[in-house]
């Protein structure tokens, strides 16, 4: 387990080790680095050296002493980080290869490490475990694993994401501290470049020039990231992180989450809106149209004009929101974390054999 911050790999690896407490008791050991921060927008220093610290001695050493010391027969690390020559069995899963398909979003640092240590991680694991189909045939193309090493078991999505009224008291307390919008459509995730935030915004202006859509508002909610500097920020109230109680609300109240991400392994938010009944439009490639189901309006994301227009849609058509909404909350019901943990105890099971 590791101190990321709460994005996705994180939110995996708290909601898995909550699944698993149960099923596996204390034969269930955690253990964490206490290199480990979330990635930050401007880095000192201090930063710098807990990266080296973290990816040079705990993921390829460090980790593997821990879990040895704890007396562990199988180590799994959660969130595609950990030793190229593990000292004990391990699963690892492997969420995505973005830094190796688009390298250019990432620092430089990451990139060259990923491409060093990503592939022979995924060798030296006795098992890969990944997130969606388009995932898996992800890490088949970029790092060469056969696929009958990898194992898909998707995330689920937290039990606290349900529909709520838009009128409770909870909804108004929330509404009043955040100084929401009466009407806003919602982005979520880490400031950074495959988010894809600046077309967000770009559409958002454009939709701000037409009659029926005169008073859109974005409002995002998501971390600092890393590569955020020139996101231009005058078309959009950004929280910062929100708490997931704060979050189910804002997807409660929102007219529609847009999250046109240039890639993902999953996308989570896509499935916490549609539990939350808020309809979702999100983009045509990677995973996003497998997590979606059919629930979704697809958007090529770097077409701005595209994008603009399906927000346009879910903005002034209140019988496409409420279908939207029916066929996400089906949807979402198909995806748990007691699932994802089961799958993975079975990942476990066979390793060890």
């Amino acid at each position: 387990m590791a101190r990321l911050g709460w994005t996705g790999p994180a939110v995996y690896t708290e909601r898995l080790a909550a699944g698993l407490a149960p099923m596996l008791g204390d034969r269930l050991v955690g253990v964490a680095s206490r290199l480990a921060r979330p990635p930050a927008s401007r880095r000192t220093v201090a930063d710098r050296l807990r990266t080296l610290g973290r990816d040079l001695w705990w993921h390829q050493l460090g980790v593997s002493l821990a879990a040895r010391r704890a007396g562990a027969a199988l180590v799994h690390l959660p969130a595609g980080l950990g030793p190229v020559r593990p000292l004990l069995p391990m699963v690892v899963t492997i969420h995505d290869t973005i830094a190796l398909r688009f390298p250019e979003l990432f620092r430089s640092w990451h990139r060259h490490y990923s491409r060093v240590v990503l592939p022979r991680l995924a060798r030296s694991a006795a098992a890969v475990i990944t997130v969606s189909q388009a995932a898996r045939a992800d890490l088949v193309e970029q790092l060469g694993v056969a696929p009958e090493r990898i194992v898909v078991v998707p995330n689920g999505v937290d039990a606290r994401f349900v529909p709520l009224a838009a009128d409770s008291d909870e909804a108004r307390a929330v509404a009043a501290r955040y100084r929401l919008p009466p009407h806003f459509v919602l982005a979520v995730g880490a400031i950074e470049p495959r988010k894809n935030l600046p077309r967000i915004l770009d559409a958002v202006r454009q939709l701000r020039g037409r009659g029926a859509t005169a008073g859109i508002t974005l409002v995002h909610a998501g971390p600092e990231g890393w590569l955020a500097e020139d996101v231009q920020r005058d078309a959009a109230r950004f929280l910062g992180y929100v708490p997931t109680a704060d979050l189910r609300v804002l997807y409660g109240l929102a007219r529609a989450l847009v999250y046109p991400s240039l890639w993902e392994g999953f996308g989570l938010p896509v499935l916490e809106a549609m539990a939350c009944g808020c309809p979702v439009v999100t983009s045509t490639v990677s995973a996003l149209p497998e997590v979606a189901g059919g629930a979704a309006l697809l958007v090529e994301p770097t077409a701005t004009e595209e994008l603009a227009a399906a927000i346009e849609r879910v903005w002034t058509d209140e019988g496409l929101r409420r279908d939207l909404a029916a066929r996400g909350r089906t949807r979402a019901r198909a995806f748990t974390w007691e699932r994802t943990a089961r799958e993975t105890v079975a990942v476990y099971e066979r390793v060890l054999g």
